[in-house]
């Protein structure tokens, strides 16, 4: 038996979860299903389900159990319109890095 742990680069929540306005300096709290593993006082995108691009934050605390994550964030910049659409255009999928992978030469 192993730790299911999701280790994960962005803190990625559903839109109805996305407090509005985002401020900057301002602690939200978020909550996710299963054990998930996030660095803390890293700057990482706060996205939605759909990959879209909000802002960055920093996760400051979490806990995990009964297959839960439950923590906090402080947001560090909030993305304009501008900002938000280059940072989603240029996200890259899990797909698109394993199609890359798989095909080196």
């Amino acid at each position: 038996m192993g730790n299911p742990f999701l280790l994960q680069a962005c803190l990625r929540l559903e839109k109805k979860d996305l407090p509005t306005p985002l401020e900057i300096g301002k602690k939200y709290n978020f909550s996710k299903n299963e054990h998930r593993l996030y660095q803390i006082n890293v700057p990482m995108d706060l996205r939605d389900a759909d990959w879209n691009a909000y802002g960055r934050c920093v996760i400051i605390e979490y806990t995990i159990g009964n297959r839960k994550t439950e923590g906090t964030y402080i947001m560090i910049r909030v993305f304009d319109e501008i900002q938000a659409k280059y940072a989603t255009e240029t996200y890259v999928s899990d797909e698109e890095v394993k199609n890359i992978l798989n095909n080196i030469k």
